[in-house]
């Protein structure tokens, strides 16, 4: 590996570490918060997946430089999930629509540094991880569905709307 692709293998596995923590972080506060048993169990999964990931990074880290990430919590603003304030009054929708956003960027993510990396073992690996976070996205969207209804427009009884 030239001394390029070690910075630039470093600081996407770096980035992608930071992204993990953050969604994982996240699916906690999240899990801590709802009272509905199912939806924490969810969210507690879900946190696992994203530990689980920021664990495989963190071993290709190690195994490509030879050292451990020294996390710098600054660093966890830059995820997808920034700033978010969660408290009592957060709708169970408004954590799903911010979770939903986050996996389809993760998924992105992962998808592009597939492409960008020369290495074939870290493509397999950010092609397998793009494929997790899509998993992810399919299940949040469909809690989503659930909990509004599903297709809403099924169930409007005009014809207005539709093109002739």
């Amino acid at each position: 590996m030239t001394k390029e692709q070690e910075g630039s293998y470093m600081e996407v596995l770096a980035g992608a570490i930071y992204r993990e923590i953050g969604a994982r972080d996240f699916y906690r506060r999240i899990a801590g918060e709802i009272k509905n048993r199912e939806g924490k169990d969810r969210f507690k999964r879900l946190s696992g997946d994203e530990e689980g990931h920021r664990k495989k990074l963190e071993s290709w880290y190690e195994k490509l430089f030879g050292k451990r990430l020294a996390v710098d919590p600054k660093m966890l603003k830059e995820t997808e999930i920034k700033d978010v304030k969660l408290n009592k009054q957060t709708s169970a929708m408004a954590a799903l629509d911010l979770a939903i956003k986050a996996e389809a960027a993760a998924e992105e993510f992962y998808a592009t540094q597939a492409g960008t990396v020369s290495s074939p073992e870290l493509r397999d690996l950010f092609t397998k991880l793009s494929g997790e976070e899509h998993g992810h996205y399919e299940l949040l969207t469909a809690e989503r569905n659930s909990l509004a209804g599903g297709f809403y427009w099924f169930d409007m009884d005009s014809t207005q709307f539709l093109e002739d």
